[in-house]
């Protein structure tokens, strides 16, 4: 397959673009790697489930269970819960890789990721065939994973040298805030961001992560609702 010049330029601006959440990225990684090196499971599975699972938020879910030996399935499906935002994610994408061959969404798929969705719907809020829709979101995608895996192996193998005082989690949250909040251009996307901090606050105390999901859907239900209310309106959109 041969890209055009645009085309190419979309896969150098998809790196770039991801490139400067690369501190959040990288921290996150590395908290997830350090948390796998100090469970109970052999650094080879720590390897392997960072490169096999690649989700941290299901990796950090599944360890404390994998540690108490539950059931496979126990640990299987509380990782499915964990993700379940990402059936959301992937419908999201699903009209811009529609024409894609099965394999190759499948790759999309797992190189998806939190970030990646965020920054690609913000660029291209409508599926209208641009041919820079795939290039774009390959090198995000692509950086994406370079650096996460790049901060959780590190985590795994120097967790012995990193001190926790550092406090790596609070600046991984504090690094993506920053990267997300100039995201909020419009008066739907700030009411749907506040809602799904409410939501998932105030369902924060649910087993498997579940309040990361309620908040997905809230802040889509919101977003939604409040956008179609705005332009009925005032008559145009508000992004």
């Amino acid at each position: 397959m041969t890209w055009s010049k645009q085309q190419q330029e979309a896969l150098i601006d998809g790196l770039k673009t991801m490139g400067h959440s690369g501190f959040a990225v990288f921290t996150w990684a590395l908290v997830t790697g350090i948390a796998m090196a100090k469970s109970d499971i052999t650094t080879a599975e720590a390897v392997g489930m960072s490169l096999l699972v690649y989700a941290g938020s299901a990796q950090l879910a599944a360890l404390p269970l994998i540690a108490g030996n539950f059931p496979f399935w126990t640990i299987f499906l509380t990782a499915i819960i964990v993700n379940l935002r990402f059936v959301i994610f992937s419908a999201g994408i699903q009209p811009y890789f529609k024409d894609k061959a099965y394999w190759k969404r499948s790759i999309l798929g797992y190189i998806n990721g939190d970030l990646t969705f965020a920054l690609f719907m913000s660029r291209y809020p409508s599926a209208d065939g641009n041919p820079s829709h795939a290039p774009f979101f390959i090198g995000m995608a692509a950086a994406n994973w370079t650096v996460w895996q790049t901060g959780s192996l590190a985590g795994i193998f120097l967790a012995s040298f990193i001190p926790s005082s550092w406090g790596l989690a609070y600046a991984g949250t504090l690094a993506l805030i920053a990267i997300l909040l100039p995201m909020l251009e419009g008066w739907s996307s700030r009411l749907a961001a506040i809602a799904a901090a409410v939501a998932a606050l105030a369902t924060v105390d649910l087993p498997y992560k579940l309040n990361i999901v309620i908040a997905v859907l809230v802040a889509i239900i919101v977003g939604i609702v409040s956008e179609s209310y705005l332009e009925r309106r005032f008559g145009r959109s508000t992004q």
